[in-house]
């Protein structure tokens, strides 16, 4: 009968860490495979149709922003602007619900396994938002929600900075005996792209001096931000100015932001040690030793934490071509995908703490009930199957959270143009690293009139 009652225990214990941990235990990308077809080829209206009929059998609920983030990018680049507002503010409000509920969690979060929680949104995601709802309300001629857009980003950078605050506070108040969490500064506060949009609103809005304000905010993200934007400054200069001429505006996205892969570590535990390696050239090295007051020696588990990849583009240049013959080329305006990069910094330190303090919490309690069983069984096969079981359970369950949007861009590329009144082809031509054309975007019978206002063309190629 107690035999009984310790294999209940050691069933529970290894049911509780297998539903906790496994609630969705690896990140599903099927649903992605037959909608990269259509994005392939820019047939983005049925990409985001296909999309939404994938909804049913590959999200839950705790996935509304990533289907409301990927479905909301699709429409906008079907030009299909109002699903695609909708979309977004769904996905925008989830985010921020599910960000101060995060903070409130505390400690639970901590017990959980991040694939089982509600995903809330990488910081870059949370910017960009904005920027893509800003554009589709431009398309629809909402200039002032567009700027409500703008503005609303600019709040995102100090409330992205509070509320790591807070987190990071409420990682040292359950981790203080376990590790250190080094707080990680970022240099991304002013986006170069939010200003290029919001300099072009406020210009055919008429307020000028705004516009002109934003303009030098442009330029100055470029001098304070130099890790980011480490590339040749864009000229813009000419754009505002009255030359008699109407002004034509371009921005194109290019390529896919960064996808997440699993980074694996492994745990040996020592008397009040813990030492954790990583695999390289072949075998596990050291990578790091903490002290852990009261473990024992003789753990082996693992555990893994996202790592971001950068997908980049196969386009190195862009030229505009008027009537045939090259006009200008675009310049590169902002690498969306090194803001990823930059902005998931902050994550990752919370992230390895919070899986590493699981991961070693679930191991010792899983050996103290196997100990337990070993006193009541004697140990023996029983004892290497039990503990071989769990030990497989553990593993499985702290696979990384891989979730991510899949189609934000890489990069934003920006230029301009002024012509005279008049019908005009005009051409957008994607070119690779040798030159050779990859792509082209056409707006033939491109009616110009005079006027003060500053079109804007946006275009799209997810390669």
């Amino acid at each position: 009968m107690e035999y009984c009652k310790v294999f209940i225990k050691y069933f529970l214990f290894a049911s509780i860490i297998f539903i906790t941990g496994c609630s969705s235990m690896v990140t599903s990308v099927e649903q992605y495979k037959s909608v990269d077809k259509f994005v392939a080829q820019e047939n983005f209206a049925e990409a985001a149709s296909t999309f939404e009929k994938s909804k049913n059998k590959y999200f839950t609920e705790k996935d509304r922003v990533l289907f409301g983030l990927d479905l909301g990018l699709l429409y906008h680049y079907a030009q299909k602007d109002s699903n695609s507002i909708k979309n977004l503010q769904l996905a925008d409000f989830a985010m921020e619900e599910l960000y101060t509920k995060s903070i409130s969690k505390g400690v639970t979060s901590m017990l959980l396994n991040d694939n089982a929680l509600d995903y809330s949104g990488e910081d870059y995601e949370n910017f960009y938002i904005n920027v893509f709802k800003a554009l589709s309300y431009y398309r629809q001629g909402s200039t002032d929600e567009a700027l409500v857009e703008i503005r609303r980003l600019l709040e995102k950078f100090v409330e992205s900075e509070q509320r790591y605050q807070k987190e990071i506070d409420v990682l040292k108040d359950t981790t203080a005996n376990y590790g250190k969490v080094d707080e990680v500064k970022i240099n991304f506060y002013s986006s170069a792209l939010s200003h290029f949009i919001s300099m072009i609103l406020f210009h055919n809005d008429k307020a000028y001096d705004d516009a002109r304000i934003s303009k030098e905010k442009l330029y100055e993200a470029f001098e304070t931000q130099k890790e980011i934007y480490n590339f040749d400054k864009p000229n813009f200069d000419t754009l505002l100015s009255f030359t008699g001429k109407s002004k034509i505006a371009f921005l194109s996205f290019l390529g896919k932001a960064p996808i997440k892969y699993d980074y694996v570590f492994s745990i040996d535990t020592f008397k009040d040690l813990v030492i954790i390696s990583i695999f390289e050239n072949g075998t596990w090295v050291q990578f790091s030793s903490t002290d852990w007051e009261g473990i024992e020696g003789g753990l082996h588990t693992k555990f893994a934490v996202p790592k971001m990849r950068k997908n980049g583009s196969i386009i190195d240049k862009i030229e505009i071509l008027v009537n045939g013959k090259l006009h200008s080329n675009l310049n590169k305006l902002e690498s969306i995908e090194d803001i990823a990069f930059e902005t998931f910094k902050r994550d990752e330190a919370i992230i390895y703490l919070k899986s590493l303090t699981r991961t070693i919490t679930k191991a010792i309690a899983n050996e103290a009930i196997n100990k337990e069983l070993d006193k009541q069984t004697g140990g023996g096969d029983f004892g290497s199957l039990t503990r071989l079981l769990s030990g497989a359970i553990i593993n499985a369950t702290e696979n990384a959270d891989l979730r991510i949007s899949h189609y934000f861009p890489s990069f934003a590329f920006a230029g301009s143009i002024e012509l005279e009144p008049g019908t005009y082809n005009i051409e957008i031509v994607y070119k690779g690293i040798n030159n050779n054309v990859i792509a082209i975007d056409k707006f033939d019978n491109y009616l110009v009139t005079r006027k003060k206002d500053i079109d804007l063309i946006e275009t799209v190629l997810l390669q």
